[in-house]
């Protein structure tokens, strides 16, 4: 019935859409419907089918107040095909992850002043600009992982509930603060989806071999409470001196996107326990971006971020012996140094290219030999370095804009991500596009070996 629902509204918005969109006064309202199909190239079956109603909508009746929505549902039909992920079905087939109104994308009022901005509510915060890897803004919004991070960050941010101010004390200086008693942890894709990651993989394998072996099995999370005494604190200053921008980034956070799974295994009852719990982290950050106005480096932007995290739980593997030494996961706290630096340039009027060297630091290398693993269940070294390159343009007025992403880990891990956005009309747009996953199998992009994608998107706004 759902998928006849969304079928009618795709046909039928051409119709509708000059009747639904509204910009009256102090209203404004808009929207799009979408469908993003993805075919795996490797394995000939669908990745995705991904349909999309968006909303968006203002009420603004003056210059010091505003009210703001944002409501998202989608619904992927590649988990209803019989034997395709269906195991993964009741995670993945809508946007329900999250708890409470996982369709409110964003729901938020606005009070300005001249020296005080006030947001509160459901919102998305961005602290850091870097492609491919994150590095600044981890600890403020977690991320929906359900393709891994081949969309853009800002779409698979998981929204939170907080209050944000922003204090303009000088200039071109700002002061914004962040209280998020709001709790969301990463969202990773569930067993049996497209993007299923290795440490998941890892850690069903070792539930099937307990059960096989006769173990009653408990999977458990202690998620922390709401309070105040829960909440992320953020602070940032934000300044401009000429052609150079900085920020000087804080964050009491909480670390959701490597939990810790505690494991409590009975040999002699049979019994297996395994209970997800989240540390708080304290993280200090600083980025800058230097704009060339002149000279031979005219027209080049020199940028970077750097982030201090202590007491971020990491995951290493261990053998079980009563198992035949079968591997399972520890968690143990490292201390992380990561930064990234880029060069941004226009050449040849509007080929942008962008080049980030990236360095991800543990103040641990290993755990009793056993070396921190990626998410794939891959080791990592201490000191990891990933390079990544970006090039993009536009032609026929900005109606076609290729784009090519590359991102290669020093372990021999590739990621090739090439796009051609194209307008068709003033309301039609389609992306053609592929994901190409090479290396040795065990890293951060090359455990997708086999999932190399081709696909396209299709979208009406209105």
């Amino acid at each position: 019935m759902k998928k006849i629902i969304i079928l009618f509204l795709i046909l039928l918005c051409p119709v509708i859409s000059y009747a639904t969109i509204l910009k009256k006064g102090p209203v404004t309202i808009e929207g799009y419907v979408k469908n993003e199909t993805g075919w795996n190239m490797n394995e000939n079956k669908f990745m995705k089918i991904l349909n999309v109603i968006d909303v968006k909508g203002q009420f603004r009746p003056n210059d010091y107040f505003s009210l703001y929505a944002h409501i998202n549902k989608f619904w992927d039909s590649a988990y209803g095909r019989v034997g395709e992920y269906r195991q993964a079905k009741d995670a993945m087939y809508t946007n329900k992850a999250w708890h409470g109104l996982s369709w409110v994308r964003e729901m938020y009022v606005d009070f300005f002043s001249d020296y005080v901005d006030i947001r509160a509510g459901k919102q998305i915060v961005t602290w850091g600009t870097t492609d491919g890897i994150r590095i600044l803004d981890e600890y403020v919004n977690p991320l929906d992982w359900r393709e891994f991070s081949l969309k853009a960050w800002n779409d698979i941010k998981v929204p939170m509930w907080m209050l944000k101010v922003e204090v303009a004390p000088t200039v071109n200086g700002s002061l914004q603060f962040l209280f998020i008693p709001d709790f969301e942890p990463d969202y990773w894709p569930a067993s049996g989806a497209p993007f299923e990651i290795g440490t998941t993989k890892k850690g069903m394998a070792l539930v099937r071999a307990l059960k096989q072996a006769g173990f009653s099995v408990s999977l458990l999370e202690e998620r922390p409470k709401e309070t105040f005494e829960n909440a992320k604190f953020g602070v940032r200053w934000r300044d401009i001196l000429g052609n150079f921008e900085y920020t000087i980034n804080y964050i009491y956070s909480w670390a959701t996107k490597s939990p810790e799974r505690v494991s409590i295994i009975d040999p002699t009852n049979r019994t297996y326990t395994s209970i997800k719990k989240y540390h708080r982290v304290h993280v200090l950050g600083f980025s800058f971006a230097k704009t060339f106005v002149s000279g031979f480096l005219k027209g080049l932007t020199l940028r970077g971020e750097f982030v201090y995290a202590k007491d971020q739980p990491w995951a290493y593997l261990y053998k079980i012996p009563f198992l035949n030494n079968m591997e399972g996961l520890k968690w143990e706290k490292t201390d992380l140094f990561n930064y990234a630096i880029g060069l941004d340039k226009y050449i040849v009027t509007n080929w942008f290219v962008s080049f980030q060297f990236i360095q991800l630091i543990k103040s641990k290398k290993d755990v009793n030999g056993q070396p921190f693993v990626w998410p794939s269940a891959g080791p990592m070294d201490k000191v990891e370095t990933i390079l990544t390159l970006k090039v993009s343009t536009d032609f026929f007025h900005e109606r076609l804009k290729p784009s090519i992403l590359i991102v290669y880990g020093d372990d021999n891990d590739w990621r090739i991500s090439p796009e051609t956005y194209i307008e068709i009309s003033d309301h039609l747009t389609t992306k053609l596009g592929m994901h190409i996953f090479e290396g040795n199998g065990t890293g951060l992009h090359s455990q997708f070996n086999n999932k190399d994608e081709i696909y396209m998107e299709l979208k009406y706004s209105f």
